[in-house]
């Protein structure tokens, strides 16, 4: 079995996802990504990457999701150079992220460790932050989950594996998002248990 760093992000999704994998993972680890605060939603607003409306849905579908999140016992992380010593530490063969809004540098995807990530929606197409509200304003229903390697462009690294869902129009963004993150965390365990051939991306 591969010796896994896993970072996830430290939301209600995230939570349940830890739930799941806890005590599955014998020879691996979980990180939780504690990076994300006002500042960066500010700055992803003043950006123009989210809109005031879509910061509130997802707060809104935080609010009433019924999974708790990731327990403070478990390792926190902030930064970069955090998630570095981490990694020299604990000496993995892989990192995968999911739910992480830690942006990696360059000096950890210059290391060996190959490092992955699940995407929530079909890359390269719907990459970044809001993936599933663009999807939804594209009619773009049919959808994946992906994994893929993480390069230094955001969600564009060649892609591993895949779990692909329907989006319904009907339905409220929430429940579209529950879809969508269903997909995800099943792709997470799934790809837990495989060993992929990552060869370095650039």
């Amino acid at each position: 079995m591969m010796r896994t760093l896993i970072i996830l992000g430290s939301d209600k999704i995230a939570g349940s996802a830890a739930a799941k994998i806890d005590k599955m993972q014998e020879d691996s680890k979980i990180v939780i990504d504690r990076s994300t605060n006002f500042l960066r939603v500010k700055k992803l607003l003043q950006s123009g990457a989210l809109s005031p409306i879509l910061v509130c849905k997802m707060a809104c579908c935080e609010v009433m999701r019924r999974d708790k999140r990731p327990s403070m016992n478990l390792q926190g992380i902030s930064s970069n150079s955090e998630l570095l010593k981490v990694i020299i530490e604990f000496e993995p063969d892989r990192l995968i992220l999911f739910r992480a809004g830690l942006i990696i540098s360059k000096k950890i995807l210059e290391t060996s460790v190959p490092v992955l990530n699940i995407h929530a929606a079909t890359v390269p197409d719907f990459g970044g932050i809001g993936s599933i509200n663009k999807a939804l304003e594209s009619n773009a229903y049919d959808q994946n989950a992906c994994l893929h390697v993480v390069t230094s462009r955001i969600d564009e690294g060649r892609v591993l594996d895949k779990e692909n869902y329907t989006l319904d129009p009907s339905g409220s963004y929430c429940s579209n998002e529950a879809i969508a993150y269903k997909a995800a965390e099943t792709l997470l365990i799934r790809s837990l248990k495989e060993n992929y051939d990552v060869k370095k991306d650039t």
